[in-house]
């Protein structure tokens, strides 16, 4: 975390080793997390001030992605905010770095992940890249737009798995039918 020098990541001050447990010490986000700072601020920002808040987003994960990083727990929960409505990506607990290989991904086993943030073949197969990645960015470009509030919060997590895990497969059944049917809609 130390080595990211961008105006979209949170910065490392320092790391307390001497009392347990470790501590690390970042810069200080007045406004806290985005998503409570969006759900006490409902309804104040314009869809540009928003769209400003993404950017940043945006511009801290290609940052990462162009070092090799993945988040994999990429929500509104891990970016903080300062005075200036500036993001900044936090929260680095699960991220990890990619080897060099032909497929740039980090495969996980046993770890608890966040589900309503995962991307489907990140659920399934527990293989994680900047790809799932950007579908989390998409969980939370949706969070912002509804100031702050909680994906798919009428359903449990395993309601979530199931529906983003099945929703490729309704797709693809989709396209089937619209090319056997020629009234069918091309589009859902």
């Amino acid at each position: 975390m130390g080595q990211f020098d961008n105006p979209n990541i949170i910065r490392l001050e320092g790391v307390v080793t001497k009392s347990r447990p470790v501590m690390i010490v970042v810069e200080y986000m007045e406004n806290g997390s985005l998503d409570s700072f969006l759900r006490q601020h409902d309804g104040h920002f314009t869809v540009v001030q928003l769209v400003g808040m993404l950017h940043g987003v945006a511009s801290g994960m290609t940052y990462l992605s162009d070092l090799g990083y993945v988040h994999r727990d990429l929500a509104a929960r891990n970016i903080l905010v300062d005075e200036g409505l500036v993001c900044k990506v936090s929260d680095f607990g699960l991220s990890r770095v990619l080897e060099d290989h032909p497929e740039p991904a980090y495969n996980t086993m046993g770890d608890k992940i966040p589900v309503r943030w995962t991307a489907p073949e990140a659920i399934t197969y527990r293989k994680f890249s900047s790809a799932s990645d950007v579908w989390s960015y998409g969980i939370v470009m949706w969070e912002v737009m509804s100031y702050g509030e909680r994906p798919y919060w009428e359903m449990s997590n395993q309601d979530v798995s199931s529906n983003v895990l099945l929703f490729p497969l309704v797709q693809s059944g989709w396209e089937f039918w619209c090319s056997v049917i020629p009234s069918c809609p091309t589009r859902m």
